[in-house]
Order: structure tokens, then C-alpha cells, then sequence
């Protein structure tokens, strides 16, 4: 008798931890790497729902296509662009606002080095 209760209490354990690995593993390995679960907890559970939602309309979906599902949710073309998106890759221009207080900041400081330059040319010219 008590082996039967331990079978049943195996059988309710063992469909308990299938689906929470299951469930874990709707979003591939490769996104899940780059993933950290304390810093990214948003991300994750997102990329989850939209992972169980696909694979439940798509059930034979590979991991690669799903990594690219995933990063065009992320508004990326594919999961390589969304790699170098995540690790800082992506080289980004300076904005014209930037540029603009740049060149703002050196012509003011052209302006007060010629005015000093002017009022030591005079004191100098007064000796």
C-alpha cells in the first residue's frame, strides 16, 4: 500500500516539475543567456507570454525562429541585431541637439578667449 501512495505522490510530483520546466523552457537557451533574471524580470516574463502564445498557434517552431520571433517583438529584424542591440553594439550618431551645444559652447568660449586677449592688449599698450 504505501508503495502505490509513493508512486502517485511520484507521478503528481514528476507533472509538476515537467511543467515548470515546460514552461521555462518556451524562450530559447540563447535568449535566456543573455537574460539576467534580476535585472530583466520584465523582459522575461514578456518574452514568455509571447513565446507560450506562438508556440501554442506553432507548436514545431525551432529555437532560431523563435529567437527571431522574440526580437521582433523587441522592435529588432532578427535575433542578431537584437544580440548586438542587448551587448551595446550598436554605434549611435550624435544627436543634432548635441552637436549644436557643442559648437554653442566653443563659440562662446572663442568669444570670451578674444575679448581677454583684447583687454591684456590694451593694458599692455597702456604701460
Amino acid at each position: 500500500m504505501s508503495s502505490m501512495v509513493f508512486a502517485q505522490k511520484s507521478a503528481i510530483a514528476g507533472s509538476a516539475t515537467d511543467s515548470t520546466i515546460r514552461a521555462y523552457d518556451e524562450i530559447p537557451a540563447v535568449i535566456r543567456a543573455e537574460l539576467n533574471t534580476d535585472r530583466d524580470r520584465d523582459l522575461l516574463v514578456r518574452m514568455r507570454h509571447l513565446a507560450r502564445k506562438k508556440r501554442m498557434r506553432q507548436p514545431d517552431i525551432t529555437d532560431e525562429q523563435m529567437a527571431d520571433y522574440l526580437a521582433l517583438a523587441e522592435n529588432c529584424e532578427n535575433f542578431d541585431q537584437w544580440l548586438k542591440f542587448r551587448r551595446g553594439a550598436v554605434i549611435s550618431a550624435p544627436s543634432r541637439g548635441a552637436v549644436a551645444w557643442v559648437l554653442g559652447t566653443l563659440a562662446i568660449i572663442g568669444v570670451l578667449t578674444a575679448g581677454l586677449i583684447a583687454a591684456i592688449a590694451i593694458s599692455v599698450s597702456g604701460l
